[in-house]
């Protein structure tokens, strides 16, 4: 069996376990976000929101490039790579924990967080000494595809790390509760790993490894501190502006506009370490970049037109009113969501051909956009502006499909607008029967399913032939593996 076929299988039961992953993981954390939405307030989702950008700042730099070089190392890995990256990010974390000590404090007095504020970010940083112990084998899981065992983890540690904040929440933990809970879920991550996949841990280091796996590592991690500017800084930025009420806001509408991404996400975790793996062969490349595009259409646009139709009486229903004044913000999220669906798939592909400096150079346009658009529309338009300003840096990542067609040649047109103009019918049904019918949860809910049965019944009639051939292909990936 060539190695084309074999990689077929593997991704096909891969995203099978991812797809389910998601299911499963969108149901707990939307669960878990009912829940603390009920229980805290906008001022608690605003502070954890200050202390979690702070946080991610830092981590950026506890990696520096190494967990994705062993995933994309092109030659098969070897143990001394592993050591190598777990000790120099290990010498990383130790470092940052002691910045993180000395910062806490202005940083805490600067966004008046007090006391207990600068105590929950030096907490915080223990996240910082548990990430090596979670991210190599987490790396090595998936260059191999192992989605089973990879998926089983982070189930696991999300339902672990969910149950935990909840329980701490409703114990009037108020803030600590997301703190704790995402430290215990991270340490039950680390230890799982271990037991279901033992990997190399030791203390080595090699020059020559570091230097190779650097070659990759560098340019992408550069991305990634540019991410900084149009990520946390700004949103840091945002806080000290509005104050931490209204950055409860723009957390609450961020958490509910990202659900539609979800399918990206699972395309985003194969076609990394599988395109990764046959960037030589462009004929099964193109497929892949083909197959990307209709999977993220078919399952991504109408979720994204349905949240649209329906954002008010889900926020109304489902989190009570008192984060109504999210509303804005959630539009104009979900209209970046719709096309960050695909520019991730994109980004993830140039990388998985070594384009990492394309990526890089991205980040910077994205930093500068950020800077020239975030102040004066959050000036103007408060938290909202913020919104507005990452749809318009997000736009921006449009050219990443040109500059992907410079490496292979695709179909994109034709894998999009029927599944586009499919969902804006459905989403104009599902705005249609809301306002129709009386205003409480069993309409919402009629008003959804109206929606997505029109849907699935548009794309038979007009798309039959390649949802049953897609339907096909993996199942019969899925039956020989």
């Amino acid at each position: 069996m060539n190695q084309r076929e074999v990689l077929k299988k593997k991704v096909a039961s891969g995203a099978l376990v991812l797809g389910v992953k998601r299911i499963l993981i969108q149901g707990i954390f939307w669960l878990s976000n009912i829940f603390l939405a009920r229980l805290l307030f906008p001022s608690d989702f605003g502070v954890w929101g200050i202390i979690v950008y702070v946080g991610t700042i830092l981590l950026v730099f506890s990696d520096l490039g190494m967990v994705p070089a062993l995933i994309q190392k092109k030659e098969k890995l070897q143990e001394d790579d592993v050591q190598t990256a777990f000790t120099f990010q290990l010498i990383l974390a130790l470092i940052l924990v002691t910045v993180m000590f000395l910062i806490s404090g202005p940083i805490a007095n600067f966004y008046n967080l007090g006391e207990s504020g600068q105590f929950l970010m030096v907490i915080y940083s223990l996240l910082f000494v548990v990430g090596p112990f979670r991210q190599i084998p987490a790396a090595i899981l998936e260059r191999n595809l192992d989605y089973k065992r990879l998926v089983a983890v982070e189930l696991a540690t999300l339902v672990v790390s969910s149950l935990s904040t909840v329980s701490l929440a409703f114990l009037k933990f108020g803030v600590a509760s997301f703190v704790l809970g995402l430290i215990i879920g991270q340490i039950t991550a680390a230890g799982l790993y271990f037991l279901i996949s033992p990997w190399p841990v030791g203390l080595f280091f090699s020059k020559r490894h570091f230097l190779n796996l650097g070659k990759f590592g560098a340019p992408f991690q550069l991305n990634m501190i540019m991410g900084l500017f149009y990520g946390p800084l700004i949103l840091l930025y945002l806080g000290k502006i509005v104050g931490s009420v209204n950055l409860g806001f723009y957390q609450f509408a961020a958490s509910i506009a990202v659900f539609p991404l979800a399918t990206a996400e699972i395309v985003n975790r194969i076609v990394f370490p599988l395109g990764s793996r046959i960037q030589q062969d462009k004929i099964f490349f193109r497929k892949i970049i083909e197959r990307s595009v209709t999977i993220v259409s078919i399952l991504s646009l109408p979720v994204i037109l349905a949240m649209l139709s329906a954002a008010r009486e889900i926020v109304h229903f489902i989190y009570t009113d008192r984060w109504l004044a999210a509303l804005p913000a959630i539009y104009i999220g979900l209209l970046q969501i719709g096309i960050m669906a695909y520019s991730g798939v994109f980004a993830q592909l140039l990388l998985a051909r070594g384009q990492a400096g394309v990526i890089r150079n991205m980040g910077i346009v994205f930093a500068i956009l950020t800077w020239i658009l975030g102040p004066p529309l959050i000036g103007l338009f408060n938290f909202v502006g913020m919104s507005m300003a990452g749809f318009l840096i997000s736009a921006s990542g449009i050219w990443l499909i040109f500059r992907l067609r410079r490496e292979v040649e695709f179909a994109f047109w034709e894998n999009f607008y029927p599944y586009l103009i499919s969902a804006l019918a459905s989403g104009l049904l599902i705005l249609v029967v809301n306002n129709l019918l009386p205003k409480q949860i069993l309409s919402l809910i009629f008003a959804l399913i109206c929606g997505a049965v029109f849907y699935w019944g548009l794309l038979i009639v007009w798309r039959g032939r390649v949802l049953l051939e897609n339907f096909k292909a993996l199942v019969l990936a899925l039956v020989k593996s």
